[in-house]
């Protein structure tokens, strides 16, 4: 099946569901233009609380005592995509890896789907707790107190309904 959908409206359904989470499907943004694509571009990357998705993944796995490999086995999940995951903030990893991480952690995966940049993020205060989450942990062998705390706060924080 063929869709022939105009500039116009593609346009239109953009403005419309500017803050609406998109599930399947994604839009042509060369049909837009260059001045709906850079609009929209921005928008996705101002808001994504991405950063904190390959942080949060790397405390947990090393609270768990858990290696790379033994992580990507339990989950089920590709050992080169965990990697990208908790060493390039940039990186968006796969629903499905997201989700598998997620069920293995026992965490919300509607706010994993949003905090690793797959969902848009409706909620302002996961945005301001991911970045306040990144900006408390640093990178050390094993967890200290601060990095323990800040880690069960946002996880709790993700896990409330």
């Amino acid at each position: 099946m063929r869709m022939n959908l105009s500039r116009e409206w593609l346009a239109k359904r953009a403005e419309h569901e500017e803050n609406a989470e998109v599930s399947c499907g994604a839009f042509n943004l060369q049909v837009l233009g260059a001045e709906h694509e850079s609009k929209l571009v921005s928008q996705v990357v101002e808001e994504s609380p991405r950063p904190a998705f390959g942080r949060l993944i790397n405390l947990w796995r090393r609270k768990a005592r858990l290696r790379m490999d033994e992580l990507a086995e339990k989950a089920r999940i590709d050992i080169g995509e965990l990697v990208a995951i908790e060493r390039d903030m940039h990186y968006t990893p796969e629903p499905r890896t997201v989700h598998q991480l997620a069920k293995t952690f026992g965490l919300s995966i509607e706010r994993m789907l949003q905090l690793s940049g797959n969902a848009t993020v409706r909620d302002l205060t996961l945005d301001q707790e991911a970045v306040r989450f990144a900006a408390r942990s640093e990178s050390v062998e094993t967890l200290t107190k601060d990095e323990q705390l800040a880690l069960e706060e946002f996880v709790k924080f993700l896990n409330e309904k």
